[in-house]
């Protein structure tokens, strides 16, 4: 069984491989569409422009070029749709973009002009923060960094000398403030992962600020979409990531004082770029995702989130279903119609949606793991799955096994447990081993909570390499490993429910087959 999982993920590997080149080689030898020289081109109906969620950039596309239509993407994803033609332009932070390039992006290039509005960058203050007077400390440390230098040394050093040595910056051991910092991880040079760990011009602020305040600090990692909700919420105290200041975002939280400004810049497709050799650009590709900072470390940490989580949420889902329906069974009234009102909440909306409002607005007070607020969605979820696939599997076994039971003087629970659910189980786990699949591949929606899943630490090497294959391919691959990891065992668990399946020697485990004399 096992050899033949594996068999089907190295088919799965070779044809998305295969597809791949294909890929690669139908890009190479397509038609050039029309070059984009100039921002006047990109003022045209028809257009397609991308720029973040929210960002400053949207902001002034909408202002300076009104006839193009803006698509929402994030960074890599931008940069990739705008080489492959998807995009004619992609805006975003002049020096970020130019970074990528230099850093390897391929078949990009940014245009000579800029956006006339520069964007201004600063740090946003949580309203709801428990660190007393907040804003006006933010404030006084930047200010302070600003009049003796240190800002300007530090843009310098980060931005454009690309040094990338964090330098000591002490903290007290004991401290009596907590300060919670929202960052990216994804934003190089700004905030993104060198290895293991958190490095950049935001990262090396916030620790300054940690030990201007006399506080410890953590940091939460999230998507620019829920970045502003976490600060929102009280989530975090504050965020330090490279972050525009929007006329909306200022609606919904404070900002501090400019830290520095930003050109707003435009990259289109360089039709002229060629990919080089495929095959060398592989092996350089899988040294970038896997090797370089031992960023294979990232995917470990990653897969053993997923594997908490898919694990803990199948164990009490389970349960929470057989609980449930174990209080609706006998036709209670007030149970059936608490459970049917519960499942018609969880399962009347996206996952994503009731992740998010049990982090940010049921426990938007409370400082919570997003790990256990993710199995607590999960365990709701996969728990009404249970109670349905219970419901239906008991509801197939024969009246007249209830009779029979009864009628040889079986009580209610033992005619349950030893009678219908045995005769139940072989029916619903075909269905129970689809919702754990499901289940799995659900997770991947955690990093919308700071949770650093697979999917997440995915997007976390691809936002350090600027390349797409490798980290997806390597996502992909091991959500089919977990599915055959986890399949496994609930395979062997359902052996023990359908004596079909069983061996001869398991049947007769414990019976004497000896001849007696």
């Amino acid at each position: 069984m096992i050899s033949g999982r594996i068999k089907k993920i190295n088919a799965l590997f070779l044809a998305l491989l295969v597809l791949s080149v294909l890929t690669v080689s139908i890009t190479a030898f397509a038609g050039d569409t029309e070059e984009i020289t100039s921002k006047a081109q990109l003022n045209e109906p028809g257009r397609k422009i991308g720029c973040g969620v929210g960002s400053a950039a949207m902001v002034i596309v909408e202002k300076e070029l009104p006839n193009a239509t803006i698509v929402y993407m994030e960074g890599n994803e931008g940069y990739e749709a705008v080489a492959q033609g998807k995009l004619d332009a992609y805006a975003y932070d002049r020096r970020q973009m130019q970074l990528a390039i230099d850093s390897g992006r391929k078949g990009v290039r940014l245009l000579d002009e800029s956006m006339e509005e520069k964007v201004h960058v600063a740090a946003g203050i949580s309203p709801k923060s428990q660190i007393p007077d907040l804003e006006n400390k933010l404030n006084d440390f930047i200010r302070t960094l600003k009049d003796d230098g240190t800002i300007d040394e530090m843009y310098d050093r980060w931005v454009i000398q690309k040094d990338e040595t964090m330098p000591q910056i002490a903290l007290p051991e004991n401290a009596d403030i907590h300060l919670v910092v929202g960052t990216s991880g994804l934003v190089p040079p700004h905030s993104y992962y060198k290895g293991p760990a958190l490095n950049g011009f935001d990262i090396e602020l916030a620790y300054r600020f940690a030990a201007y305040l006399g506080a410890d600090v953590e940091f939460k990692v999230y998507d620019y979409g829920a970045i502003i909700p976490a600060a929102v919420s009280g989530d975090v105290d504050c965020i330090m990531a490279n972050l525009n200041v929007t006329p909306e975002r200022a609606s919904s939280l404070p900002f501090s004082e400019d830290i520095y400004e930003e050109n707003i810049g435009l990259m289109v497709r360089d039709a002229s770029s060629r990919g080089g050799d495929f095959f060398d650009s592989l092996r350089s590709s899988f040294e970038k995702t896997f090797i370089r900072e031992d960023r294979w470390l990232l995917f470990i940490r990653g897969i053993l989130t997923t594997l908490i989580i898919t694990v803990l949420s199948i164990i009490t889902g389970t349960v929470t279903g057989f609980l449930v329906f174990m209080a609706c069974k006998d036709g209670n009234p007030v149970a059936n119609h608490v459970t049917a009102f519960c499942l018609w909440l969880v399962q009347g909306m996206p996952v994503v949606v009731l992740l998010m409002i049990l982090y940010y607005i049921v426990f938007g007070n409370v400082s919570v793991n997003g790990v256990f607020v993710s199995v607590l969605a999960f365990t709701l979820t996969f728990g009404a799955g249970v109670f349905g696939l219970l419901k239906m599997g008991v509801g197939a076994v024969d009246d007249g096994q209830y009779e029979a039971a009864y009628a040889l003087g079986y009580s209610k629970n033992r005619t349950f447990f030893k009678i219908i659910l045995p005769q139940a189980l072989p029916h619903v786990m075909p269905a129970y081993k689809g919702e754990i699949v499901a289940l799995i591949k659900a997770t991947a929606i955690v990093g919308y909570i700071a949770v650093q899943d697979l999917t997440k630490m995915g997007d976390i090497v691809r936002a350090r390499t600027y390349e797409a294959f490798f980290p997806l391919i390597a996502i992909a691959v091991i959500y089919f490993v977990l599915e055959a990891f986890i399949g496994y065992f609930i395979s062997r668990l359902d052996i023990c429910f359908e004596p079909k399946k069983r061996g001869k020697d398991e049947i007769l485990r414990g019976i004497d087959t000896h001849d007696q004399d």
